[in-house]
């Protein structure tokens, strides 16, 4: 009788896990905690692995997405997933115990013409290709806590008339929580020598300070460039100091 007993208690949790893991996603997803700024559309699958045809962050697309459940979050009561789409990778972990979220090993790439459009006003047209990379994201009750990553700028030029100007690989490490955003700036063994800082305040208040030298040997396209969006401060050397305030909208999605 005990064996018995035992045996239909082991095949009913077999059962009410099974039935977990074939839940459909869509009854899930109303329990997480997601930030305002975040969209899900086309969503086909069940708690384990599935589709998405789009997740939009922040008005910046996620396409083609492939989620797949991760066991191994499971002693830290945790809901993990590997995310694969067509921009990138990321890793999310949802907290079962107070609905905190994070986003871990996050890799975008995007190409500098398409995000160009969301910045009100561009003396030129950039070319190459952005990477983010994020290296953590806490999220409070769906609000951004801290963060912290680098963005590269790989094949950094202009597009002149179809003629693309290429100087090279420059990064920025940037971390931030609700009260400042900071930001190191650097070239990567570039044609150009770059070093600066910035910052961005609660209120929208941005300040950005970079030092820029070049050698002779720079196309001359690009130093005129540097010379319509920086000042001189000697042969082949350039700053560019700016202070402003940013777009009210860029701000909530920043600070929100």
């Amino acid at each position: 009788m005990i064996k018995s007993w035992k045996f239909t208690l082991f095949f009913l949790l077999c059962l009410v896990i099974a039935l977990l893991l074939n839940l459909p996603i869509q009854h899930v997803l109303p329990q997480v905690k997601l930030p305002d700024t975040v969209r899900l559309s086309g969503i086909n699958g069940t708690v384990v692995r599935g589709t998405a045809e789009e997740i939009s962050i922040n008005n910046f697309p996620v396409r083609a997405v492939n989620y797949r459940y991760m066991p191994s979050c499971i002693p830290l009561l945790k809901v993990c997933y590997k995310i694969d789409y067509e921009q990138g990778e990321f890793q999310f972990a949802y907290d079962i115990l107070n609905g905190d979220s994070e986003v871990s090993k996050t890799v975008i790439e995007y190409q500098a013409a398409e995000l160009i459009r969301h910045i009100p006003t561009s003396l030129v047209k950039p070319a190459g290709r952005l990477e983010l990379k994020i290296d953590n994201l806490t999220l409070l009750e769906g609000k951004p806590a801290a963060v912290n990553g680098q963005l590269i700028w790989r094949d950094l030029g202009i597009d002149d008339d179809g003629i693309k100007i290429n100087v090279g690989d420059y990064q920025v490490d940037f971390s931030g929580n609700p009260q400042k955003y900071d930001f190191r700036i650097k070239d990567l063994d570039a044609d150009l020598d770059v070093s600066g800082k910035g910052e961005i305040s609660p209120d929208g208040q941005y300040m950005v300070d970079v030092r820029i030298a070049s050698d002779d040997s720079i196309d001359p396209n690009v130093k005129n460039v540097l010379s319509l969006v920086a000042g001189e401060l000697g042969y082949n050397k350039y700053r560019l100091e700016r202070k402003g305030r940013l777009p009210p909208h860029i701000t909530r999605q920043l600070f929100k």
